[in-house]
């Protein structure tokens, strides 16, 4: 059975694809098969990031009807890369028979992977839920602010009250310390709780890291890099992937990848 994973965000700019792209690295690492949709139609770069030229996405699987399997990129890490169209007016616009479609397609790929890591739209939008709450297991990446709670916050609310989903896990970044960032999932998890009957689970954190900024602007995933100062980068990666594994899937009232 393969596991699903959407990484999601209640808003941009947190990390979110970085997170997904070095997680789907790591999963690859540690021996697994694993693809990674790229989702996130309005800033689709997961590509970018994994230094991997595209000339196929999924605009081509809507409109020119050409398969999954003839737009996947086979990275140098071993993950399989489903591109999304970046900026493309048409994705940004998907009806929800479009996104149906899109987690039908994938389909064919049971029988080859392991884990499906997706990329989830930023923001509470219909995509966003959609896409998520087609994953057994939801990832909220978030950082210690108002504003990114706020929109966490509305997000997880979305996905609970308009797809019954009951738990999601969250990975605070750009943390100075384990501490802090406990510290911050708590805070987190009671305004959550307060008003919402949902599970709340800590996958993990990540620094305030040069390094992890320096590996996207250089297109290597910081996951692949076995440079010492990259060392606490990866533990953390790991330790986040690890959650993840054990991390028990939910089953999903809907529309489910592979299981369409």
């Amino acid at each position: 059975m393969v596991r699903t994973i959407a990484i999601a965000s209640g808003k941009g700019g947190v990390g979110k694809t970085s997170i997904a792209v070095n997680t789907a690295v790591t999963l690859s690492k540690m021996g697994h098969r694993v693809a990674l949709l790229d989702a996130d139609f309005g800033m689709a770069n997961a590509h970018i990031m994994l230094d991997q030229k595209v000339e196929l996405s999924l605009q081509d699987l809507l409109e020119n009807d050409v398969s999954v399997e003839n737009i996947i990129c086979e990275t140098s890490s071993g993950v399989k890369l489903i591109p999304g169209g970046s900026g493309v007016i048409e994705l940004l616009n998907l009806d929800s028979s479009k996104r149906w479609e899109i987690i039908q397609s994938i389909q064919p790929l049971e029988s080859q992977i392991d884990y499906l890591i997706v990329d989830a739209p930023a923001g509470g939008s219909d995509a966003s839920i959609e896409f998520a709450s087609a994953c057994g297991n939801v990832v909220v990446v978030l950082v210690g602010e108002p504003t990114s709670f706020m929109d966490a916050y509305s997000f997880i609310k979305a996905l609970h009250l308009e797809k019954d989903y009951s738990r999601v896990s969250v990975v605070v970044n750009l943390s100075n310390s384990e501490h802090e960032a406990a510290k911050s999932f708590e805070s987190f998890k009671s305004i959550v709780t307060k008003f919402l009957d949902i599970e709340m689970n800590f996958a993990g954190w990540l620094p305030t890291s040069k390094e992890l900024k320096n590996s996207i602007i250089s297109r290597k995933p910081v996951a692949l890099s076995k440079s010492p100062s990259h060392r606490l980068l990866n533990k953390n990666f790991t330790n986040i992937t690890e959650m993840l594994i054990n991390s028990k899937p939910l089953t999903v009232n809907g529309i489910e990848f592979f299981k369409v």
